[in-house]
């Protein structure tokens, strides 16, 4: 089933609109026809649907979010099914979410990024204190939605990596730029299994992308900073405070992040003036230049009413001044011996070595690489789970991530002559595979428009052969070679007597 405005959902909610749409779900604003009330509808798996198995996954996973309660989680009111689509319902946010800084292209402000640091920590820190503790996973603009009073509300909590593994094998979910933009660098090692660090990660990047416009990583997230890329510094107007306090988030070293405990506790106190004993946040901007030292600055000391000195503390005073100035002539005398009081032989300069950055183009490929291989594992899911009728119009086209897959390790060949040889042959092979992949696809779209123009339906004809013609730029060399092949067989029919 397709959503679409004025539909009928659940036989109880119109949908007017839709207010947001990722890879796993659309959110839709809604009339409650029962009660007249507007709500938000958060559809999961859309069009698609879960199979049974599916379902019941995503029904005992979200028996615990129905337990949260707390100032800063949106709490859904109501979860059901419809058409194999899991569902929640949630109180309608007319505030929308901290996107819109981005869409209206302006920095947060200070003030409400102090702000938005605590009660995004303070959501955090009540969700890692769960037994066990419960990841969020995906915390980025799109999910802290921004309540009537300005407070900060973490949505989307309890989606753990089963339900998206889930609804990923339903469907050829898009790969959102957010996703890869907002892991830090653990998720991309051999066991990226989601901690509570990683959503302090996330909750860094988030950060430092409405303070600049961008997140630190570009979409690559915190693929790049594992292999070796440092974190860009927030030159905008910010005070170093709060720069050191994202820093610290987006440490390398998960042990070096503060908990979100920790950021909720810091941050409440900034927000409310209450001064405490100095604690240095630990940061990896490298801002050395501009960073104010982690040390406290010492209070002043309020000097005491003058009272009439002794006349041994005078004689005191007296000789410390006279030993003082006999120093400093001394000083002068061995800087004048030193200097000879003639000429002296000029010392040349001491020649420094300009440093030249080394580019690691093995790193940049890989990332590359890394990228494309994930595409094409989230191709290959969708065609396996919908092989009967994998180009129905109603789907996405799942040659739409093939390319993308194909355009990330043509990225990763791009410097090929700096590459080792390890990494320029798997970039091929990727290439290779991805290639040959598309080229499958094509020769499909092409019998079917071929059917469908048999069988008189030119319309379907005409879409299949839209797609296919879409792919052939991609694939060149292959369609050539197959053509080639063609007609060399022909030729052979043709001399055979």
């Amino acid at each position: 089933m397709e959503l679409t405005s004025g539909l009928l959902f659940a036989d109880r909610y119109k949908l007017v609109k839709q207010l947001g749409r990722g890879g796993f779900a659309e959110v839709w604003l809604a009339e409650d026809n029962l009660t007249g009330v507007q709500v938000a509808v958060k559809v999961y798996a859309p069009g698609t649907g879960l199979d049974e198995d599916g379902i019941k996954i995503f029904t005992q996973e979200f028996t615990v979010v129905f337990d949260m309660n707390h100032t800063n989680l949106l709490r859904p009111t109501h979860y059901d099914c419809y058409e194999r689509m899991p569902y929640l319902i949630m109180p309608l946010i007319k505030n929308g979410s901290a996107f819109k800084y981005l869409t209206e292209g302006v920095n947060i402000p200070e003030e409400e990024a102090w702000k938005m640091l605590h009660d995004v920590a303070a959501g955090l820190a009540y969700l890692h204190e769960k037994n066990p503790p419960l990841i969020h996973q995906d915390i980025k603009p799109d999910n802290i939605m921004i309540g009537d009073e300005g407070q900060y509300l973490i949505t989307d909590f309890g989606i753990s990596a089963r339900v998206r593994s889930t609804i990923r094998g339903a469907q050829a979910a898009e790969q959102s730029g957010g996703t890869l933009a907002y892991m830090g660098p653990e998720r991309f090692s051999k066991t990226p299994k989601p901690i509570m660090a990683s959503d302090v990660w996330s909750l860094g990047a988030m950060m430092y992308e409405l303070m600049t416009g961008q997140p630190p990583f570009g979409n690559h997230g915190g693929m790049l900073q594992k292999n070796g890329a440092d974190i860009p510094l927030i030159e905008e107007d910010y005070s170093q405070e709060i720069k050191d306090m994202v820093y610290a988030c987006l440490a390398k070293e998960t042990w070096d992040r503060p908990s979100a405990k920790k950021i909720e506790e810091l941050t409440y106190n900034k927000i409310h003036g209450i001064v405490v004993p100095a604690e240095p946040v630990k940061d990896n901007g490298e801002d050395a230049d501009k960073k104010q030292k982690s040390t406290p600055t010492p209070e002043p000391v309020t000097p005491k009413p003058d009272t009439p000195k002794t006349g041994a503390s005078k004689k005191i005073n007296k000789n410390i001044i006279i030993g003082a100035v006999a120093a400093i002539v001394v000083l002068i005398g061995i800087v004048a011996m030193c200097s000879g009081g003639g000429d002296s032989e000029e010392v040349p300069p001491v020649a420094v070595e300009e440093v030249v950055p080394v580019i690691n183009y093995d790193s940049l490929a890989q990332v590359s690489i890394q990228e494309g291989m994930a595409l094409l594992e989230q191709a290959d899911t969708f065609m396996t789970n919908h092989e009967e009728d994998k180009f129905d119009s109603k789907y996405n086209k799942v040659e739409d991530t093939y390319i993308s897959a194909l355009k990330k390790f043509e990225e990763a060949l791009v410097n090929k002559d700096s590459l080792s040889a390890e990494i320029s042959s798997n970039a091929l092979i990727q290439k290779s595979t991805a290639a040959g992949k598309l080229f499958n696809i094509y020769k499909e779209l092409s019998e079917i428009a071929s059917g469908l123009k048999e069988a008189g339906l030119a319309d379907g004809a005409a879409e299949s052969e839209a797609r296919a013609e879409a792919i052939k730029p991609y694939i060149p060399d292959l369609i050539n070679n197959e053509n080639q092949d063609t007609n060399e067989n022909q030729d052979n029919n043709e001399q055979i007597p």
